[in-house]
């Protein structure tokens, strides 16, 4: 069992493409017996997920700002969800808390297409990757072709060298939910090492860069591997375990003196 956190959108004018992989995810990680951690919303392609995972007994954690309480436009985690489903709300006056919470509640990310709101929690992961801060798998579901003028762009960002990693690497892509969540299923149990060495070769930093940056996603594949022990079994521990020593190795034997 792993916490899956899926960003979706909330427009009641989502169209039924989007719904339908949303809710054939929400299916899927139930009957896998996986967590669906999201945003906590009750329409477009939130809703459509909560609503299959409630169906299928699947366990919810909604991650919600206070202000969405107040506008009564939440799922019923609580009531709807199965065992150990609820609802974690934090305030603030921006969406930052919100936003941390939904990372520090999941083992892996799956995007689905989205507004604004989507984007933003979607491209504050891809910086954070870039810039070794996060070692959480997350991968993109082009449903329909939704998102290929984000692929696209990236693409360039790639071949203008403005992005240290291969665009495939920062953020991969899937057509389908199945093969996004095989893909995430994959990298939590033997992927992290093997993603670290390839992107340290790739991006080719200095050996302070290298150093810092390996140090940085090791340390933060080990923060959310190590507390959960007792949930997850030994294959993270020694998944983060490999990270550690890896991350700090990959400093020195891959960066290049510049």
């Amino acid at each position: 069992m792993v916490r899956i956190c899926v960003f979706a959108s909330s427009s009641q004018q989502t169209p039924t493409a989007y719904l339908t992989g949303a809710a054939r995810l929400g299916m899927l990680l139930a009957q896998g017996g996986h967590v669906c951690v999201n945003g906590g919303g009750r329409s477009g392609g939130m809703g459509a997920l909560n609503s299959a995972v409630a169906a299928g007994g699947g366990e919810i954690v909604g991650v919600i700002h206070k202000r969405w309480v107040v506008d009564e436009v939440e799922f019923a985690v609580e009531r709807a969800g199965g065992k150990g489903s609820r609802m974690l709300v934090f305030d603030g006056d921006d969406l930052a808390a919100r936003k941390r919470g939904l990372r520090d509640a999941c083992d892996a990310i799956i995007v689905l297409p989205g507004g604004p709101g989507t984007w933003d929690e979607l491209f504050e992961l891809v910086a954070l990757r870039q810039l070794g801060m996060s070692a959480l798998p997350i991968c993109l579901v082009n449903i329909d072709g939704y998102y290929d003028g984000f692929v696209e762009q990236l693409r360039r960002a790639q071949a203008d060298a403005v992005i240290k990693v291969s665009a495939a690497m920062l953020l991969p892509v899937f057509a389908t939910v199945d093969d996004a969540l095989e893909w995430t299923l994959g990298q939590l149990r033997d992927g992290p090492c093997l993603e670290l060495a390839r992107a340290a070769e790739a991006s080719r930093l200095s050996y302070r860069e290298g150093a810092s940056h390996g140090a940085a996603a090791a340390l933060a594949a080990a923060r959310g591997a190590l507390p959960a022990l007792d949930a997850r079994g030994r294959t993270r521990a020694a998944s983060a375990v490999c990270c550690v020593a890896l991350g700090f190795a990959l400093g020195a034997a891959f960066a290049r003196p510049r």
